[in-house]
């Protein structure tokens, strides 16, 4: 409301003045303009005085309206009376340049602000990535967990033809007879055997020592990889047991790791290959 009142009071003095000037100045024309030009910058002032924090601007401002109040007198003055009218010139210049060099100032701190702000925002989603891949992937293998392997589960069927079910033999027993970093040893060489035979996206450590794997090959010799698998730390006396099953993508997720589950007891039965001495 004291804007709204302190604008009106503006151009209504504006317009009294022009009306009084009217057909008793000699460059009426030119002072009218100057007189125009100077109610223009109080309304910018009055309007920014709300909203503007940076005070140079103001100031700034301020001094260029002084200007141009004192350019206005010199115009409407026959007798020089006051001497600083000789710098009116100068102090709109000197406002102008304030007032371009507080925009620059206020440009740099707005751009110094985005790049902080991108940084945040770049340092944020490295953070959700970062949350979004431990909590969908094995912590110590690196390979996906369970999560991860149910929320892929039917595009690894559609694109695969069997589904693998790995458990390691006598691991309990290595990992009491060696140490826990034996035992996390173990599980780390397995997984990296295990990923360079069916790649990192197509593994999951699904359970202690307990894995899932996706392939497309149709003939693959369970010996072979088996030997593959537990060739880094068969020194320690483990071994795995491999079961398989034909992967369905219209098959609920939990009857086909059942199915190659089974597969993978059933073969347990034999152990003598995978724990006899070289």
């Amino acid at each position: 409301m004291r804007q709204k009142l302190l604008l009106a009071l503006i151009w209504l003095a504006t317009a009294c003045v022009i009306i009084l000037l009217y057909g008793n100045h000699a460059s009426f024309g030119a002072t009218v303009e100057e007189l125009i030009w100077f109610a223009i910058s109080l309304t910018v002032l009055v309007f920014s005085l709300p909203h503007l924090q940076h005070k140079l601007l103001l100031y700034a401002w301020g001094i260029y309206c002084i200007g141009l109040l004192l350019d206005l007198l010199d115009d409407l003055m026959t007798i020089e009376l006051i001497p600083v009218n000789t710098f009116d010139t100068s102090l709109k210049h000197l406002g102008f340049l304030l007032v371009c060099y507080g925009m620059h100032t206020i440009i740099k701190q707005k751009r110094e602000t985005i790049c902080a702000l991108n940084h945040e925002i770049e340092e944020r989603q490295k953070l959700e990535q970062k949350l979004k891949f431990d909590a969908t992937h094995d912590e110590l293998t690196g390979l996906g967990n369970r999560r991860a392997c149910f929320e892929q589960f039917e595009r690894l069927c559609t694109s695969s033809t069997y589904l693998y079910y790995f458990d390691l033999d006598n691991f309990k027993q290595a990992n009491d007879k060696y140490g826990h970093n034996i035992g996390d040893k173990i599980l780390k060489k397995v997984s990296e055997a295990m990923t360079r035979e069916f790649t990192a996206d197509a593994c999951f450590r699904i359970g202690g020592d307990e894995f899932v794997a996706f392939t497309s090959e149709t003939v693959l010799k369970e010996d072979a990889l088996r030997a593959q698998l537990v060739e880094e730390v068969f020194e320690y006396g483990v071994g795995v047991s491999i079961g398989r099953t034909a992967a369905d993508p219209d098959e609920d997720p939990d009857v086909l790791l059942h199915k190659a589950d089974i597969g993978m007891y059933e073969n347990k039965a034999n152990k003598s290959i995978r724990t006899s001495v070289r």
